[in-house]
């Protein structure tokens, strides 16, 4: 498979609508990434993992090892960072849209390249990515990938954007919050945000953990019934 690794920071090209049934798809058997055509015929595209579709034959992928806060990494050494690339299944290619260090004054801890998940925004001109920033929680990194501009909101622990309905473009998150009054201590509830990553509503203090590609949630997926719009996590479209 070749590879053609060029820096996009224009990409700015609306993908396609998604179809509801994939021919085919990319997924993760650690620590490789696999791409199984409309064939069923599996390749390996190398360490990584985050497959997102963002359109009928493009995946936004997270290079590298998975590596949590407090590992060592260096945006220098290419074993020790997370390029954010975008891979084409009808090129076989692959372009890189982020590298960067990651950094803010709120941070405890320099993120530098490592990013735990990621997103794209349908128009393609905005990235979104966590970095494991705390001890007990990441930061979101809201990027404007024209300009490189970044702006962070704390706590946050993963990120996926809306895909469909009118709220297409919206985010869902999950958040570290801190509780007031009896029994006060920390939540990490899935919120409702906009594209700049500000807060619209609370949804629920569910969890969305997809096992065996059961994740019931209920309140999380009736609320993207409600707006018609749906996420894609852990390789399942919710809802």
């Amino acid at each position: 498979m070749s590879r053609n690794w060029v820096h996009l920071p224009l990409l700015l090209a609306s993908f396609s609508a998604l179809p509801e049934m994939r021919a085919q798809r990319v997924y993760e058997r650690s620590p490789d990434l696999i791409f199984e055509d409309a064939q069923g015929r599996p390749s390996s595209l190398g360490p990584g993992f985050n497959a997102v579709p963002i359109s009928d034959h493009k995946f936004l992928l997270i290079r590298g090892a998975r590596m949590g806060y407090g590992e060592e990494s260096s945006c220098e050494r290419p074993a020790a960072k997370n390029p954010v690339v975008v891979y084409d299944t009808q090129t076989n290619k692959e372009f890189l849209i982020f590298d960067k260090p990651l950094s803010d004054r709120m941070m405890e801890h320099e993120a530098a390249c490592v990013y735990e998940h990621a997103d794209l925004s349908p128009t393609g001109a905005t990235l979104y990515i966590v970095s494991p920033c705390y001890a007990t929680a990441g930061c979101l990194a809201v990027i404007d990938l024209p300009s490189g501009a970044a702006r962070y909101v704390p706590g946050v622990m993963d990120v996926f954007v809306v895909r469909g309905g009118p709220k297409a473009g919206d985010l869902i998150y999950s958040r570290r919050l801190e509780r007031t009054g009896t029994g006060a201590g920390h939540s990490y509830p899935y919120i409702h945000a906009r594209p700049d990553g500000s807060q619209i509503a609370i949804i629920s203090n569910e969890d969305l953990v997809l096992v065996g590609g059961n994740a019931p949630a209920p309140i999380l997926r009736n609320y993207l019934r409600r707006i018609h719009g749906r996420i894609f996590v852990q390789g399942e479209w919710v809802p």
